[in-house]
């Protein structure tokens, strides 16, 4: 009887009914949006890890985007036709001094050349590396990781930034050896090359 006065004294339409339930889907969404925004970062330090470690990837990333990449190949062609002239030459005997200068020349087109495989490859793992470490910082931050795979997911990632970071360090101070040396060496090879046009020995 309470149920059928409660019917008749306050009458439903369809209408009606479609926004109370859509009123109501909405109240439940804000009400659980605001429990889960009370229950707060989990993880503050290892987010905070993350997003430092973000920024340093980031920094690394824009160290070797601004490399002048054409000045090193050219530095290198250029080490390896003084290479191919001593070949062409047929200079099996050298003076001591003259061969520890294509010997030291040729170290510095090895150590460009690497650089330059690694660069390619590193800039590559640095943006996924970025990618990975904002959504798990992302994820973290509003607790939708299972607490048990956060330490896994977390260690993954932070080894897998330093290592790229550390990595970045050790190629750019072995490019700025390496061009200063070049510089040095390819006008001692270049005087070499020019006796060697000349028919004389070195």
């Amino acid at each position: 009887m309470l149920t059928n006065i409660s019917i008749m004294t306050y009458p439903v339409s369809k209408n009606k009914l479609t926004l109370t339930v859509m009123l109501f889907c909405i109240g439940s969404i804000i009400a659980h949006t605001n429990t889960s925004c009370k229950q707060g970062n989990n993880y503050t330090k290892q987010t905070a890890t993350l997003d430092s470690l973000n920024r340093l990837v980031h920094i690394a990333d824009s160290a070797l985007t601004v490399v002048d990449t054409v000045k090193i190949k050219n530095c290198n062609d250029h080490i390896m036709t003084a290479l191919e002239l001593i070949k062409m030459a047929h200079k099996d005997s050298m003076s001591k001094s003259s061969a520890e200068i294509f010997r030291n020349f040729s170290a510095v087109r090895w150590e460009l050349a690497t650089f330059l495989g690694r660069r390619t490859v590193m800039l590559i793992e640095m943006r996924k590396s970025m990618d990975q470490i904002s959504h798990l910082s992302h994820d973290l931050k509003f607790n939708l990781i299972k607490a048990d795979s956060v330490p896994i997911y977390y260690q993954q990632e932070v080894k897998r930034a330093s290592l790229l970071v550390e990595s970045e360090q050790i190629g750019m101070a072995k490019l700025n050896s390496q061009l200063p040396l070049y510089g040095l060496i390819a006008p001692q090879a270049d005087s070499l090359i020019s006796l060697i046009k000349n028919h004389k020995d070195i």
